[in-house]
């Protein structure tokens, strides 16, 4: 088994699953974590008990000659970001969205053409046990060709400023959640989409400590496929009571409803609280629906030894630059839709 030398830029959210799903590896080395949040970036070394290299300028991290980096950046830093990682002669993993823009996003592909390493496109959604159960379903034809379907993801807002801010962020809701339902819709159907329809606005500007929201915070979109299905996706930034995903897919010979949140494996009722149930939960008072094992449950671990195992290999990855591409051109049409008020084609 070839051992592999990584590294990690960022230190919070997906940083944290990513660390996490690095120790799990017995042939991966975290060789450092770059980060201009010190302080954070130590504690989150801590919890993983990683005794490594820490850098505020990822410039010296790339200097450590790693197989692969990992990106766990806003938006507006994913392009230079990967462009330079790449440069580097380091495999990029690259967290959803690609980038903000289809412009951003293919000169990314120019790079990472140039530079012979690759770009890994981090859909965790598409790693997952419940989500990849249902690709499995489906391949096996147990619901025929699907002919409509809705995918939904909704929770309370993100906890981070930088996602309300239109230049930071590229987008709202809809490239934040929408874009986990299009990827896995697309690889569902295993077809293109050929045109779209979305109507988005924003239902709470004032976001408190954050500042005013900028971009969209709730939309909908139908998505047109290339054999014939339309498929709606609700996303919104509005929904108290924790994260919630789920997809709903009808096809001539059956259906399938799946949704690895708010789920009967268990069911709690408190009236003090306790600590976690899950990602986005403002509150553990009431009814909640804990998630067991939530880095295994929504396919981080997973996601990163596929990518761990493609690096060693030399194999294709079920997500690749070019499949991060294709959902981003979706969306920039679902954005292009929203502002014109008009079905817009999709050109990936």
């Amino acid at each position: 088994m070839k051992q592999l030398k990584v590294g990690v830029i960022g230190s919070g959210f997906i940083a944290d699953h990513h660390l996490l799903s690095y120790k799990q590896l017995p042939n991966v080395e975290i060789a450092g974590v770059a980060s201009i949040l010190k302080d954070q970036a130590i504690a989150l070394m801590k919890k993983h008990d990683i005794d490594t290299k820490l850098f505020q300028d990822y410039n010296d991290l790339l200097a450590l000659d790693c197989d692969a980096i990992s990106i766990c950046l806003p938006n507006f830093l994913h392009e230079q970001v990967a462009i330079d990682v790449l440069g580097a002669g380091s495999h990029a993993l690259v967290e959803k969205p690609l980038a903000r823009n289809v412009e951003e996003g293919q000169r990314m592909l120019d790079a990472e053409r140039e530079s012979g390493k690759r770009i890994f496109y981090c859909e965790n959604n598409m790693y997952a046990p419940t989500f990849a159960k249902v690709k499995e379903v489906i391949k096996e034809g147990a619901i025929g060709e699907i002919y409509m379907g809705r995918g939904r993801e909704h929770h309370s807002g993100p906890h981070s400023a930088w996602f309300y801010d239109k230049e930071k962020a590229g987008g709202g809701a809809l490239i934040d959640l929408g874009i986990h339902d299009i990827a896995c819709l697309v690889w569902y159907l295993d077809c293109d989409v050929t045109s779209v329809f979305c109507q988005a606005k924003t239902v709470r500007p004032d976001r408190g400590k954050f500042g005013t929201c900028q971009v969209e915070d709730n939309a909908i979109g139908i998505l047109y496929f290339e054999n014939d299905a339309q498929v709606v996706i609700e996303e919104s930034w509005t929904a108290p009571g924790g994260y919630d995903m789920r997809f709903e897919l009808y096809g001539t010979a059956g259906q399938i409803k799946v949704a690895p949140t708010f789920t009967n494996l268990i069911s709690v009722y408190s009236e003090t609280g306790y600590g976690y149930a899950v990602e986005k939960a403002s509150s553990t008072k009431g009814w909640t629906f804990p998630v067991p094992a939530e880095a295994w449950n929504f396919g981080y671990p997973q996601e990163i030894a596929h990518f761990m195992e493609c690096i060693e290999k030399d194999s294709k990855p079920l997500t690749g630059g070019a499949y991060g591409f294709k959902i981003l051109s979706i969306v920039d049409a679902l954005y292009e839709s929203a502002k014109t008020g008009r079905l817009t084609q999709v050109h990936a």
